[in-house]
């Protein structure tokens, strides 16, 4: 193994051992595995680039080039091809964008979700870009300790308990196998170490490598620095993490659709909890943990609510219910397994009282409970009295328009609606009613719109996964509640959407088990005199609502006429065609459809023009080299075509021929030949001619031609004044190098010319060649 590829082992080593430090952090995932595999690409193409003699400063790009398909095939890999596509980019950017509120949501340990192990394999895949190019691109390996430190630091300063001796010690490994290994390789360029007698090992007399005593010096500094923390006595002060005001406390609740495609991915469905109800309709009982009220464009989740103490009585009358509405009383008592540590407290809506041990906070809005000072769900046993409401068609039909206060619940990004209003006007538009819009929207993901339930694609709710949702159809709870919630939104209806779980399996007695595979997400809609109302869009899951099983009323436009109806008022509602999808179906109005369609050209066209710009870019940067290389070359052969004489376009002879012998030695740098600053005209052509066959015979005699020429620039005292026949003497020894040379030597040449990135005019004979043009200064006058 070369010194090289040994540091582009220790490189990758040392990054994987540090990147451990991720693992107190998150929940075991696939980012582990994909990280690794980033890692090893890094490695890979770092040893690859560099044995094709590319120039240090480009290595680091293609490696970050090399990653980009990479990090797109395993992170979202339904919608990455071979190459990047604006549609890939775009998923990758809301799964980043995901992962960041996913982090906002949490404390460590942090479930696994598929933004969070994005952003985790991004991280560690620029980490050791960094570490690659510094140590073994730069041969530098102590600074390259500075991007391992930063991928420490942060997980050290956000675990609540600290990293564990464990982790530190795999990361001060990963530093020192970093050092031993630049130590053996420095070692290694000299040959055998010159050490003192006293120096010497025990064995035979060899001498004992420094390396060895660097490395041992490392392992006694890391074991005192284990050691040392475990006897001396330390505490620590924390803040807490409640900001208590009045006896109310601000607090951002947390977002279980994070951890929702995960528990629905389980291979086992692990047991969640047990409950024993009177509701007299079981199929539709419920239970919440989390109502997501705010959409900003990438994810659902809670605003910041204000919570109270645990009501001691019963609790405020829900939000918009008012008088007239049915509601029956339902007493439900729950037993959570030991394994479920949820901090929300799972209960249907809407609850009235509820009798639980523990320290709770009550959300008004969500009517949720919150544990407080760590309390969690686990092992309980509880019971909660809830009204189960029971709204009626004519209810919903007839609901007047939702206050003021309700508006938030309406907010849509612009570029969100104006993405998906073309759809919810097709598929909800004929509605009168807010209701009848609202059954609209869920008949035509249950019914009409052909979707298919499929927990294996990939999660997100950001603009883009909506968008991508509605056009293949295809999606898990998640997707069906976002895109009916932000729908119903847009159609001026309040809504949010609830996260929980479906009612579980019936053991007997009225008594359910729920389990992992019974996490669910679910729109609910606002009508004001009923309040906060549940639909099920999801086919497949859960069960439709009684109110919402019926036939929507159209809106007075669109109404059909008793005598002689025309063939465009009969048209069928969106939810009475099979065949109607998305584009198909006619509109409200008939510049709907062209808008639909206008939208649909725009964003077609608007991919293939960011496309090719991305195309255009890539290009314009792999081939400015090449394009610059030729540039200088034609002007160095130009200047030696002229004949000074005659033509003042060359102000000195000398530099065009310096500029023949500069062709020359870029020549042999592009094709791998190795060329040494110090070395002088006569030296490198001794070797140069090495490279020209024994055949060839012009090119053996022009190159001596080229160099005596150079040395007569640096060292005689005029400079020669013509400069006819360089050029061809140099097309000749050019042509002949680039014949001996192998097709993708040639290759690398023309492309990536290592000579395009260095400076002629800061090379040795310059240098040598200004200090024979300099004036001596005037010494002092003759005494």
């Amino acid at each position: 193994m070369t010194g090289r590829l040994r540091m582009a082992v220790a490189a990758a080593l040392a990054t994987t051992l540090t990147a451990s430090s991720l693992l107190p952090l998150v929940k075991n995932g696939d980012w582990i595995g994909q990280s690794i595999g980033a890692v090893v690409m890094v490695a890979v193409t770092g040893e690859v680039v560099r044995r094709l003699s590319v120039p240090r400063p480009f290595v680091g790009v293609i490696q970050l080039v090399m990653l980009i398909p990479y990090l797109l095939v395993v992170l979202v890999p339904d919608v990455a091809g071979p190459l990047p596509t604006p549609d890939a980019l775009r998923a990758y950017g809301d799964l980043l964008a995901n992962g960041g509120d996913d982090i906002q949501s949490f404390a460590p340990p942090v479930p696994a979700s598929d933004g969070i192990g994005a952003i985790l394999v991004t991280v560690v895949a620029a980490v050791a870009v960094m570490v690659d190019v510094i140590a073994v691109t730069y041969a530098q390996a102590a600074p390259a300790g500075l991007p391992l430190l930063a991928l420490y630091s942060v997980p050290a300063a956000l675990a609540e308990s600290g990293l564990g001796w464990t982790v530190f010690l795999l990361s001060g490994l990963a530093y020192i196998i970093l050092l031993l290994a630049e130590g053996r390789e420095r070692l290694l360029r000299w040959g055998r170490p010159l050490v003192p007698p006293g120096m010497r090992g025990p064995e035979s007399g060899t001498p004992r490598p420094w390396a060895r005593g660097g490395g041992r010096i490392g392992l006694a500094t890391l074991a005192v620095a284990v050691a040392v923390p475990a006897v001396v006595p330390m505490t620590a002060n924390r803040l807490a993490d409640r900001d208590v005001n009045g006896g109310k406390d601000r607090l951002t609740t947390i977002n279980p659709i994070v951890d929702l495609q995960n528990e629905l991915n389980r291979p086992d469905n692990v047991d969640v909890l047990t409950y024993t109800t009177n509701s007299a309709n079981p199929r539709g009982f419920y239970l919440r943990l989390a109502a997501l009220d705010m959409f900003d464009g990438n994810a659902w989740k809670p605003t910041e609510q204000t919570l109270t103490d645990v009501p001691r009585g019963p609790f405020p009358a829900p939000q918009g219910l008012g008088g007239g509405i049915k509601a029956d009383t339902v007493t439900t008592t729950v037993k959570v397994e030991k394994n479920f540590r949820q901090t929300s407290l799972p209960m249907p809506y809407a609850a009235s009282t509820v009798d639980v041990k523990g320290k709770w906070r009550y959300e008004h809005e969500g009517r949720l409970l919150y544990g407080d000072d760590g309390q969690t769900v686990s092992n309980l046993k509880y019971q909660v009295t809830s009204l189960d409401i029971k709204p009626t068609e004519e209810q919903l039909r007839n609901a007047e328009g939702s206050p003021p206060s309700m508006n938030r619940y309406r907010d849509v990004p612009d570029e969100v609606e104006d993405k998906l209003r073309p759809t919810a006007l097709q598929v909800a538009g004929r509605g009168g009613t807010p209701f009848d819009k609202a059954v609209l929207l869920e008949k035509w993901f249950t019914e009409s719109g052909q979707f298919t339930y499929d927990t294996k694609v990939p999660g997100g709710t950001g603009a883009f996964a909506l968008e991508n949702f509605l056009k293949h159809k295809t999606g898990y709870c998640e997707q069906f509640a976002s895109a009916m919630a932000v729908m119903a939104r847009i159609l001026g209806i309040p809504a949010r959407v609830a996260v929980g779980f479906v009612p579980g399996q019936s053991i007997g007695d009225n008594t359910y088990q729920v389990g992992s595979h019974d996490a669910h997400a679910w729109p609910e809609l606002y009508f004001q005199g009923a309040g906060w109302v549940r639909f099920e869009p999801t086919p497949a899951r859960g069960t439709t609502p009684d109110y919402s099983r019926v036939q929507p009323a159209p809106s007075a436009s669109t109404q059909v006429p008793t005598t002689a109806p025309s063939e465009s008022s009969s048209a069928p509602a969106p939810e009475q065609s099979d065949d109607c999808r998305m584009g198909d179906c006619a509109s409200e109005s008939p510049s709907a459809a062209p808008v639909a369609a206008k939208d649909d050209d725009n964003s077609w066209l608007s991919g293939l023009l960011i496309g090719v710009g991305i195309a255009a870019v890539v290009l314009l940067v792999l081939a400015a080299p090449m394009l610059l290389r030729q540039r200088v070359r034609r002007r160095r052969l130009t200047a030696l075509s002229r004949d000074a004489a005659a033509d003042g376009a060359v102000r000195e002879p000398g530099d065009a021929v310096l500029g023949a012998w500069y062709e020359v030695l870029d020549t042999a740098r592009d094709l791998g030949i190795r060329t040494e600053d110090h070395e002088t005209p006569r030296q490198l052509t001794v070797r140069l001619l090495e490279a020209i066959p024994e055949d060839a015979t012009q090119a053996r005699e022009a190159l001596p031609r080229i160099a005596l020429a150079a040395e007569q620039v640096m060292y005689a005292p005029e400079a020669p004044q013509r400069t006819i026949g360089l050029a061809e003497d140099v097309r000749v020894v050019r042509a002949t190098l680039l014949t001996s040379a192998t097709r993708g030597t040639r290759f690398r040449a023309a492309v990536l010319p290592a000579s395009a990135f260095r400076r002629p005019e800061s090379g040795p004979l310059d240098r040598l060649r200004n200090s024979r043009d300099a004036e001596p200064e005037p010494g002092p006058a003759p005494g």
